[in-house]
């Protein structure tokens, strides 16, 4: 039996031993510790946006609000009354990766073959929340979500305020906003993307007291038409040489095309996402309240990516890997969307 410390780079390379033959337990602890560093990797990518709970449904309301009444000696003002918040769910899912992993399983198949199947459910695992943070940001319609896993509750699940006629709260300066009209939904006001439609949606958060550092997440293939707007500041590539006449600016992350910062435009700093959609732009507050809540099972046991054991006792005897989630909106006015694909707002097809 093969004995020491192992991880998944050591299992990937045994390719002529079975799985009995090199020692399950050793296994085991190599694949539980690679699941696990891949659970913290996920949360760390999310953690600018996403908040992380175990609640079903909260309270997402309106601040006081009012007018001072002039009122003589005598006189004595009205009791003005505030609406409550409205309530905003976040769904529940089950999502699974097939293993397939049997008592005689193992005694044909490789450490290598397990490594590999891990591997593919991690990224399979990260891909779906990928994909579910587009349907939580982008789509501008509610919708009603039973929660089937836990007790057939119906919650309202909420997109960015999107002109419900939910309460919205009042703005750092006393603006009031109607929430029948108002929207976070946006679209270009002319033929083609212009830098007066990156201010407005800009606006459209900061004007709800997120301003501490804006940011705008873009897909890769937007980013010349980006570049290109009146305006836009860009971070310089760290392999060009400066004269002395030049102002070097923050430099370029030329390591991830997919996932960095490019440049300034007005009070936003413009990223490249790899989960930002074509001729969509996504603007939030990096350091407001967290635009997202990524629900997960109250019990830790049940949090993150795991592999699902038939038997406790036997934690590589599992059918597949599974994860419990779901994406929805939080903060509402923490978020606008502009679509410049068109002038009026559509929602885009999410596979």
């Amino acid at each position: 039996m093969t004995t020491g410390t192992h991880d998944i780079s050591s299992l990937l390379a045994v390719r002529f031993q079975s799985v009995n033959d090199f020692g399950i337990n050793s296994i085991e602890a190599v694949l539980r510790n690679d699941v696990a560093a891949h659970n913290q990797i996920v949360q760390s990518m999310m953690d600018s946006f996403v908040e992380f709970t175990t609640d079903s449904q909260r309270i997402y309301g309106t601040s006081v609000s009012g007018e001072m009444v002039e009122v003589d000696e005598y006189g004595r003002g009205p009791t003005q009354r505030n609406q409550p918040g409205a309530t905003v769910g976040f769904p529940l899912r089950r999502f699974q990766w097939p293993v397939g992993w049997t008592e005689d399983w193992f005694a044909v198949h490789t450490p290598a073959e397990m490594a590999e199947a891990t591997l593919a459910g991690e990224g399979a695992h990260w891909r779906r929340i990928y994909n579910d943070i587009k349907r939580a940001i982008y789509p501008s319609a509610n919708y009603t979500f039973r929660d089937f896993l836990v007790n057939n509750v119906d919650l309202a699940v909420k997109r960015l305020v999107n002109a419900d006629g939910a309460s919205i709260p009042n703005g750092p300066n006393g603006e009031t906003f109607n929430g029948a009209t108002h929207t976070h939904y946006l679209a270009r006001a002319g033929g083609a993307l212009a830098a007066s439609d990156v201010t407005g949606a800009i606006n459209h958060v900061v004007e709800h007291g997120h301003g501490g550092a804006i940011k705008i997440a873009i897909a890769s293939g937007d980013e010349t038409a980006w570049r290109a707007l009146t305006g836009f500041q860009p971070y310089v590539d760290p392999r060009m040489i400066y004269r002395n006449t030049d102002t070097p600016a923050m430099t370029l992350d030329i390591t991830r095309l997919d996932n960095r910062a490019i440049g300034i435009i007005g009070a936003a700093e413009v990223w490249v996402k790899p989960w930002a959609i074509a001729n969509y732009a996504f603007v939030w507050d990096n350091a407001g309240p967290k635009t997202l809540a990524y629900r997960q099972r109250t019990a830790t046991a049940l949090q993150g990516l795991r592999i699902a054991a038939t038997l406790k006792t036997f934690p590589l005897v599992a059918e597949y890997m599974q994860a419990e989630y779901g994406i929805g909106v939080w903060n509402r006015t923490n978020g606008a969307v502009l679509y410049y694909g068109g002038t009026s707002y559509t929602d885009p097809a999410i596979l």
